[in-house]
């Protein structure tokens, strides 16, 4: 439970301890704790900190830090911290010497797993659901036409399990990061302003100059933020990254908050209200300063980016100045995030 604090084992002993705001007040080691796992994925930390020898303690940190990061409302913290969780659940599925352990982990996500004498086998559905956005697209082995395939099994290594699940843990922290945070005590919004102050120290290393310039028009979109929207409207599912991505563009572009929500109105879970917050909150509503839409280089990383032989890509840092280059309009300089 300790490794692997979101499974339902590790839900069902916080639910026993009926962990509520005040009883998270009244234990600053908790409290320490969860701002501990956030802090180890801001830039310039090298090793994730060691977990606490109390079962209680480190358990309980979990979602503590979870309603500690989501109260900052920073997309980007939100981020770092999913994905730093997630290559720490990746690490130590990797490392058990008990593969049914990993099978258990996988079920707790309701994966249909299997084993035969070839090796390990899931789903394709749940396959599909992991290789199809997000950094592995960009990936030819994670293709479906490369696997091999047997009456809709998917034939898997070991490590590509554990990076399949990485993905999965990964959405699911973000879905969980995204939910609104009610008021909370003086004791826990002091903790969240203190990580919102020492992420402020660091954000500049993830920012870098570009030019946004005057706005695009619909033909005008970068090949990438395109195929978002094709696919946001479609109803199908968007990663964090991609989501965050799409919606801060079309703000830049002076694209309306219900113009924007609607996109998303398709999709299987859409709650109009939470949607608006959430690209109001992009939008700086509560920060004061808007979003940046992340540079290229982090798109290529997310898997974001589609690699295309349009030519206009190979000369941006950012999707925000396509256009520019489409328009022949000379470029200012903007602070970016990476």
């Amino acid at each position: 439970m300790v490794k692997y604090p979101f499974i339902a084992q590790a839900r069902e002993f916080i639910a026993k301890k009926e962990l509520e705001f005040k009883d998270i007040v009244d234990a600053p080691a908790v409290r320490e704790r969860a701002k501990q796992r956030i802090l180890a994925s801001f830039p310039g930390q090298n090793a994730p900190m060691p977990p606490s020898r109390n079962t209680e303690i480190e358990i309980a940190s979990y979602p503590t830090a979870i309603i500690l990061a989501s109260a900052t409302e920073d997309s980007l913290l939100i981020q770092r911290y999913a994905l730093y969780e997630a290559k720490i659940i990746k690490t130590c599925l990797q490392s058990e010497k008990n593969p049914e352990i990993v099978f258990v982990i996988a079920r707790s996500f309701k994966w249909q797993v299997r084993t035969d004498t070839y090796g390990t086998w899931i789903h394709f559905a749940n396959f599909l659901k992991n290789t199809s956005k997000g950094r592995l697209t960009q990936v030819s082995r994670w293709k479906l036409v490369s696997r091999a395939l047997e009456r809709g099994w998917v034939l898997v290594s070991s490590e590509e399990l554990s990076r399949l699940l990485q993905e999965e843990v990964q959405e699911r922290i973000e879905e969980s990061l995204d939910n609104k945070v009610a008021a909370l005590p003086k004791e826990i919004q002091t903790d969240v302003d203190e990580l919102k102050a020492e992420f402020l120290k660091v954000k500049p290393q993830l920012e870098e100059k570009f030019d946004i310039g005057p706005r695009a028009e619909e033909g005008e979109y970068p090949p990438c933020v395109t195929a978002l929207i094709n696919r946001a409207k479609s109803g199908a599912h968007l990663s964090h990254t991609e989501r965050i991505t799409m919606v801060t563009y079309l703000l830049h572009q002076a694209v309306s908050t219900d113009a924007i929500a609607n996109l998303f109105s398709k999709v299987s879970d859409f709650n109009a209200e939470k949607t608006k917050y959430q690209i109001e909150n992009l939008a700086g509503k509560t920060t004061g300063q808007p979003y940046v839409t992340y540079n290229c280089s982090t798109l290529r990383t997310h898997g974001v980016c589609l690699n295309t032989t349009d030519p206009i890509c190979s000369r941006i840092r950012n999707p925000l100045t396509y256009h520019k280059i489409k328009q022949g309009t000379p470029t200012k300089n903007v602070t970016a995030r990476n």
